[in-house]
């Protein structure tokens, strides 16, 4: 009998749910809004109710669902299964998410960080397939992160590891949401590239036939990423600018941990890496600039290919791959015994 999982993305502002192949294919997605003000009670009643969604959309018994997995925003004990704190789901702090899930379904549930699981969606099915050893940046309202040593999320004494987002480009730069001064994240996310759009244009007496400001309908602080990109396409010198600054300071990130984990795959995910190839470009001369020439000789940069599809997938991937961890200590168990 073939066998299923489920993999499920929360959010702060949906919920996406996808039943998976073994093989990683999606024979069913479906997403809601996830209505977080409401309170983790009836988050996880939503999350469950998609679940179910799915399996009955794709035709599938429940016994043919092998396991869930859930990719979640924030700080989790991936050992219990507990969301320890979240600053995009108010009021979830040390919520028992696992326990809660295998309670209404009796499955093998797995809980992950959303980044990380992303990161091993791309590895297993996306841009990362056939590598060990992953830096995934999830560029977005912030940046993210995941990183995979020979094959495995790397958590970290704590949990909490990955957190790209945070290292600090600048001592004096700008204020990050962490509380920290020049985070990558405060100038290189696509809340910053807008931020620093909007900022430049303000400073510029002569703007009024900018195309940035045509965009934006002549309100600068209505600017986002994708704006300013599509304003440098077409030669806008103030929207250049702010794309080259972004790179640089990525280039400056990208480097150091180059330089630190020695991977062989660079991922760049989330909404800003649509930007394309000529950004990528621009991330890949600083990079090449800064990191130490043998590290950098086996490391390639990369755009992610699941796009939103990332989070179900991986979730689902790491929910297979937990499986196949227990039935081999299980089997060896046996072995051993005899």
């Amino acid at each position: 009998m073939s066998q299923y999982y489920i993999g499920i993305d929360l959010g702060g502002t949906n919920i996406s749910a996808a039943l998976v192949t073994a093989q990683g294919a999606i024979l069913c997605l479906e997403k809601v809004p996830a209505r977080v003000d409401e309170g983790p009670a009836k988050v996880i009643h939503r999350i469950l109710e998609l679940s179910r969604a799915v399996q009955q959309d794709a035709g599938v018994s429940d016994r043919s669902v092998a396991a869930i997995g859930i990719g979640a925003p924030g700080i989790i004990n991936i050992e219990k299964g507990i969301v320890l704190s979240s600053p995009n789901l108010p009021g979830w702090v040390n919520i028992p998410l696992r326990q809660k899930l295998y309670a209404a379904t009796k499955k093998t549930v797995v809980v992950e960080n959303d980044a990380n699981v992303a990161a091993y969606g791309e590895k297993w099915m996306g841009a990362g397939k056939g590598s060990g050893n992953i830096i995934m940046y999830t560029i977005g309202t912030g940046v993210g992160g995941g990183i995979l040593i020979d094959g495995e999320i790397y958590h970290g004494a704590c949990f909490a590891a990955g957190e790209v987002g945070h290292q600090t480009i600048l001592p004096d730069g700008p204020v990050c949401g962490c509380g920290n001064r020049g985070c990558l994240e405060a100038l290189a996310s696509g809340t910053a590239i807008g931020r620093a759009a909007s900022a430049a244009l303000e400073l510029e007496p002569n703007h009024h036939d900018s195309p940035l400001l045509a965009l934006c309908l002549g309100d600068p602080s209505k600017l986002t990423a994708k704006m300013v990109f599509q304003a440098a396409a077409k030669g806008d010198s103030i929207a250049k600018k702010v794309v080259e600054d972004a790179a640089f300071y990525l280039g400056i990130g990208i480097a150091s941990l180059i330089n630190i984990l020695n991977p062989e795959l660079i991922i760049i995910g989330g909404g800003v890496s649509t930007a394309g190839e000529a950004w990528l470009r621009l991330i890949r001369v600083e990079v090449k600039r800064r990191a130490m020439k043998d590290t950098m000789a086996c490391a390639k940069i990369v755009s992610a290919k699941l796009a939103d599809k990332a989070g179900v997938i991986g979730a689902a991937g790491i929910a297979l791959h937990a499986l196949q961890k227990s039935r081999d200590y299980a089997t060896a168990a046996r072995r051993a015994r005899h």
